[in-house]
């Protein structure tokens, strides 16, 4: 077997790259594929069941720190120097290799039409949009945008509870039923181990690509989080009700 010499740029690389993966994970999971969170109309949810404030707000204040002077640069150095229709083709490439996530948020609630539509979104997308840098299934009445579903959704649907609101260090808001939720996804996910189809590559080629996939897909989210986060008399409580009334909202539908 080969032993890798150790390279102090390609690890602080590799660093970095976890620290851009890590970071807002949750809600790309959860999120970017439908921020509206950030602009619903919050009200105070009293129901919200957060035992956890105290550990919360602290968490919430480090990934406020890490977001906006880790991860911000980073994205604003990307939007920087990447032209518009790259930014999009990007964003569309790793969004449509996220369909195994959608396809078993669908099956995992018996809706098979769901299904049907993501499946036929991935193969138009993937073969004469180019591996999903284009979205021709867009224009097709049969095929259009349908909202995303995810394991959390699934589990609600079972009856599982939300359990208590949860702030995870560098993940973001969640809740416990999310969390197992975000455990699932993971799994379905193939960029993600433990079934990833890149396991064979090198852990820095892993990572690079991950750190990737998560800066293409987050410039709209990190521009509309500070926007959210200036016009939050309490960034804290409006986060979670925000987030709370949107993943409720979604289960609903």
């Amino acid at each position: 077997m080969k032993i890798q010499k150790f390279n102090p740029i390609t690890w602080l690389a590799a660093l970095a790259s976890l620290i851009c993966a890590s970071a807002l994970s949750a809600q790309v999971t959860n999120l970017t594929e439908d921020e509206s969170f950030f602009y619903e109309d919050v009200s105070p949810a009293n129901d919200v069941f957060d035992p956890l404030e105290a550990i919360n707000r602290y968490t919430f204040q480090f990934n406020d720190f890490v977001y906006l002077k880790v991860f911000d640069p980073l994205v604003a150095g990307y939007t920087a120097i990447t032209p518009d229709p790259v930014e999009r083709g990007a964003s569309n490439f790793f969004q449509n290799l996220r369909y195994p996530v959608r396809l078993a948020g669908n099956l995992l609630q018996g809706r098979l039409k769901g299904a049907w539509v993501e499946t036929g979104r991935f193969a138009i997308n993937s073969t004469v949009g180019l591996a999903g840098i284009l979205r021709p299934a867009d224009t097709m009445e049969a095929f259009a945008p349908i909202k995303p579903e995810d394991v959390g959704q699934a589990l609600a649907s079972w009856g599982i509870g939300e359990g208590p609101y949860l702030v995870l260090p560098l993940l973001g808001p969640s809740n416990l039923r999310d969390l197992g939720g975000l455990v699932g996804d993971r799994a379905v996910n193939p960029l993600k181990e433990p079934y990833s189809v890149i396991s064979h590559w090198n852990w820095e080629w892993q990572l690079a690509l991950t750190g990737t996939e998560l800066i293409a897909r987050s410039p709209s989210m990190m521009e509309q989080y500070k926007s959210f986060k200036g016009t939050a008399i309490d960034p804290y409580s409006s986060m979670r009700n925000g987030y709370t009334q949107f993943r409720r909202g979604a289960v609903e539908e």
